[in-house]
């Protein structure tokens, strides 16, 4: 029996061709939400974590029973931060940590392209909140 006669000899495999390229649009497309919506995230919680963590540095001054330092201050984002690895956090006191001062925090977030589609290149997400210190 020849190939390629009768009613549906020549369509052979066309179903599995339009398939794949359905598929890979999805993928594609499906890939690309996920990357943008991992950046929008990352930008809310940047802008989120910087102002709490003003906040919660700002009522654990020189006056309070354990005055917190840097490292307490990135240790309180570190925590906060689920499904961001690499988060960094700046945190500067002008001039001190005593009330009436201000305490600065800066909190950044490198977002790296996972395909490609969304983001062709690193996207360097920053934020920063001031407050007065209280206690």
């Amino acid at each position: 029996m020849k190939r390629g006669t009768g009613r549906y000899g020549s369509r052979r495999g066309s179903g599995m061709i339009e398939g794949a390229l359905c598929f890979s649009a999805f993928l594609m497309l499906t890939f690309g939400v996920m990357e943008f919506a991992l950046t929008i995230y990352a930008y809310d919680f940047c802008a989120y974590a910087a102002q709490d963590a003003a906040r919660w540095a700002s009522a654990r001054g020189a006056n309070y029973p354990a005055p917190v330092s840097a490292s307490d201050v990135r240790n309180y984002v570190v925590n906060q931060a689920i499904g961001l690895p690499s988060v960094t956090v700046a945190t500067t006191w002008t001039p001190n940590n005593s009330p009436g001062s201000t305490v600065g925090v800066t909190v950044s977030y490198n977002v790296v392209p996972l395909t490609g589609l969304a983001l062709h290149s690193k996207l360097q997400l920053s934020s920063s909140a001031v407050m007065a210190i209280t206690n």
